[in-house]
C-alpha cells in the first residue's frame, strides 16, 4: 500500500512538472502532416510504377488466347431440310456464305517479347526520378513551412503565458498596495478615493488576465490543430537563435528546374514512339475451321513484328512546340518568383536592422542614471532608489578631490589621470566608495604618496595624452 501511494505521489509530481517543448510539437507536426505523407506516398507509388514499366518494356508477356465461332445453317441437300452446325459439307443451304464466314476454333498460348523497349524504359526512369526529386523538394518546403507556423504559434502561446503571469504579479502588487493604502486611510493620511481607484485598477487587471487566458486557449488550440495533437500541458520556454543563410540553392526555385527537365523528358518519351518498334512473338495451340478434327490441328508459329511511324500529321512538331512553351512559362515564373524572393529578403533585412536600432535606442533609454536634486524637496509620485551607506568595512581609504575622478555618462566606470612623466598622462581605472560634495573615497587601487594624480584639467584627457605640468606642481 505504501509503495502504491509513493508511486501515485511521484506520478503527480512528475505530471505537475511536465512540460511540452517546441521540439515536441515540431516533431509531431512533421509526423502528422498530410502533405508530407502524400509526398512520401507519391515516392512509393513511383517505385512501383518503375517496376511496372520495366516489366512492360523489357519483359516477355505470356497470353492465353482462344476464339470459337459457330456459323449454323439450314441445309436442303437431297430434298431434305435439316439443321447443321456449319456449312463445311453442305451444298444447298440457307445461311452465311462459306467463303465469307465459317466456323472455326483457335486456342493456344502466345508470347510477345519487346526487343527495342529499353529506350522507352530509360526515359520513363528519368521522368520518375524527376518526380521523386519534386517530392523531396515538396517535403523540404512543407517541413520548413510547418516549422515556421508551429514556431510562431508556439511563441504566441508563450507570450500569452507571460501575460497571464504578469497580470498575476501585478494583482499581487496591487493587493499589497491596497492593504497599505487602507491602513493609511484609517489613519487619515490618504483619501478613500485612492482605495476605490486601486479597486478599479485591480478589476481592469483581472479583465486583462482573463483576456490573456482566452488568447492562450485559442492559440494553444490552433497549435494542436497544426500538429495533430490534443495537449494541454504547459509550454517550456525556448531560446531561438538566428543562423546565417547557407549557399544552398532554394528548394522552391529548384522545382522550376525539375519541371523543365520533366517537360523535356516527356518530349523524349513521346519521341521514342517514333523509333522503329521491333517485337518477337510466338504462339502454340490449335487452329481449325472444323470441330471434328481439331485434335489434328495442333502446331506452333513464331515471327517478328516491326512498326515505324513515318508520318503523323505533324503531331510530333506540335508536341515539341508545347514543350518549348512550357519551358518559356517556367522560365518566366522562376524569374518572377526569384525577384519576389530577393525583394522579400531585402525587406526582412531592413526590418531586422530597424528592429536592432529600436532595441539599441530602448537600451539607451533604460540605462540607469544617477540624478541629484538641486531643490530641497521632491515632487509627489516620483519613483526613486535610495541607497544608505552604513559604513566602511576595511578601515581607512584614500580620498581624492571630486574633480580628480572622471566617469562615463552612465556613471558605471571611473578613472583618474596619472602623470606617468612630465609629458604623458595615463588613465588608471578606480573603484569608488563613499563620497560627499567635495571628496570621493577610492577603494582600489592603492596609490603611493609619490603618485602624481592630475586634479585640474584631467577632464577630457585621453589615455597616453601629452601634457605639460605647471611649474611648482
Amino acid at each position: 500500500m505504501k509503495r502504491l501511494l509513493l508511486l501515485l505521489f511521484l506520478g503527480y509530481v512528475l505530471g505537475a512538472n511536465a512540460q511540452r517543448s517546441l521540439d515536441d510539437f515540431l516533431h509531431q507536426a512533421v509526423l502528422t502532416s498530410p502533405m508530407i505523407k502524400t509526398s512520401k506516398q507519391s515516392k512509393l507509388l513511383n517505385e512501383q510504377e518503375q517496376l511496372r514499366l520495366k516489366a512492360l518494356y523489357t519483359h516477355a508477356r505470356w497470353e492465353l488466347t482462344g476464339d470459337l465461332l459457330f456459323v449454323p445453317i439450314l441445309s436442303t441437300d437431297n430434298g431434305k431440310t435439316r439443321f447443321k452446325a456449319d456449312a463445311q459439307s453442305a451444298g444447298d443451304y440457307y445461311g452465311y456464305d462459306l467463303g465469307q464466314s465459317s466456323s472455326h476454333l483457335n486456342a493456344g498460348i502466345q508470347v510477345i517479347q519487346p526487343l527495342t523497349g529499353q529506350y522507352a524504359y530509360r526515359n520513363s526512369q528519368k521522368i520518375l526520378s524527376i518526380q521523386d526529386a519534386l517530392s523531396d523538394d515538396n517535403i523540404q518546403l512543407t517541413t520548413h513551412e510547418l516549422q515556421r507556423q508551429v514556431t510562431e504559434q508556439y511563441l504566441l502561446c508563450l507570450l500569452d503565458q507571460q501575460n497571464v503571469a504578469l497580470c498575476h504579479t501585478i494583482d499581487s502588487l496591487l493587493l499589497r498596495q491596497e492593504s497599505t493604502v487602507r491602513a493609511l486611510s484609517r489613519q487619515g493620511l490618504v483619501s478613500p478615493t485612492d482605495i476605490h481607484l486601486l479597486e478599479i485598477e485591480r478589476k481592469n487587471n483581472a479583465d486583462q488576465r482573463l483576456t490573456a487566458l482566452q488568447d492562450y486557449e485559442n492559440h494553444y488550440a490552433d497549435l494542436n490543430v497544426l500538429c495533430g495533437t490534443h495537449d494541454t500541458l504547459p509550454l517550456a520556454p525556448v531560446t531561438l537563435t538566428l543562423t546565417a543563410p547557407t549557399n544552398q540553392p532554394s528548394a522552391f526555385l529548384h522545382q522550376y528546374q525539375l519541371k523543365k527537365q520533366e517537360a523535356e523528358a516527356q518530349y523524349q518519351s513521346c519521341l521514342d514512339a517514333y523509333r522503329p518498334q521491333l517485337s518477337f512473338y510466338a504462339d502454340a495451340g490449335s487452329q481449325t475451321g472444323t470441330y471434328l478434327d481439331f485434335y489434328k490441328r495442333w502446331g506452333v508459329s513464331a515471327g517478328l513484328h516491326l512498326s515505324w511511324t513515318l508520318q503523323d500529321g505533324q503531331q510530333l512538331k506540335r508536341r515539341r512546340r508545347e514543350m518549348e512553351i512550357s519551358r518559356e512559362t517556367l522560365d518566366y515564373q522562376q524569374h518572377f518568383v526569384d525577384q519576389q524572393r530577393q525583394t522579400r529578403l531585402r525587406q526582412l533585412l531592413q526590418l531586422m536592422k530597424t528592429q536592432d536600432e529600436r532595441i539599441r535606442q530602448t537600451d539607451d533609454q533604460t540605462v540607469a542614471y544617477v540624478a541629484r536634486a538641486s531643490v530641497g524637496f521632491l515632487p509627489a509620485g516620483l519613483t526613486a532608489q535610495v541607497i544608505f551607506t552604513i559604513g566602511s568595512t576595511s578601515g581607512q581609504h584614500q580620498v581624492l578631490p571630486k574633480e580628480a575622478v572622471q566617469s562615463d555618462v552612465n556613471l558605471s566606470s571611473f578613472w583618474v589621470m596619472v602623470a606617468a612623466n612630465d609629458t604623458t598622462a595615463t588613465r588608471v581605472p578606480v573603484t569608488i566608495g563613499n563620497q560627499n560634495r567635495d571628496e570621493v573615497e577610492i577603494l582600489s587601487p592603492h596609490f603611493s604618496p609619490s603618485t602624481r594624480i592630475i586634479v585640474q584639467g584631467a577632464y577630457g584627457l585621453d589615455d597616453q595624452a601629452r601634457i605639460r605640468l605647471s611649474e611648482g606642481r
